[in-house]
Formats: C-alpha cells, sequence, structure tokens
C-alpha cells in the first residue's frame, strides 16, 4: 500500500485548519471583529463547528489516524 494518497489527506487536513486559523486570526485583529464572532470560513457555513471542539478533535483524529496507516505502509515496505 502506497503512503503518499494517506499522507496528502493528512497535509491537506492540516492545512486547511491552519488556514482557518488564520483567517480567524486576520477577522480578530485585521478587521477588529470581536473573538467570539471571529468564526472564519468553516464557522460561517457551520457555527456550531466554530463554538465547540469538534473541529480540534476532527483534525486531531485525522492526523492521527493517517499516521498510524502511513507507519503501517511503511512497515510494510520495509519487510517486503
Amino acid at each position: 500500500m502506497s503512503t503518499r494518497p494517506v499522507l496528502v489527506v493528512v497535509t491537506v487536513a492540516v492545512l486547511v485548519y491552519w488556514a482557518e486559523l488564520l483567517l480567524r486570526l486576520a477577522q480578530t485583529y485585521l478587521l477588529h471583529t470581536p473573538e467570539p464572532h471571529a468564526r472564519g470560513l468553516l464557522g460561517v457555513a457551520l457555527p456550531w463547528l466554530a463554538e465547540s471542539g469538534w473541529a480540534h478533535h476532527g483534525v486531531a483524529f485525522v492526523v492521527l489516524a493517517g499516521c498510524l496507516v502511513a507507519h503501517r505502509g511503511a512497515a510494510r515496505a520495509e519487510v517486503t
């Protein structure tokens, strides 16, 4: 099994998460939006996501699962 697709998914998840955080920072400090109202792009479409910790847990889960799958794939490639 190739680990490349798994690493691409993990990378995209992390980059989208960082972009969301940077957008929230820009809303707060550049646009002077009060912090509770700076929800980022996903928070505008899904307000419950910005108010809960599910975005953090979702990204952490994707990264953890991706690392485990990539590790298994790399270990199998080493054996063969």
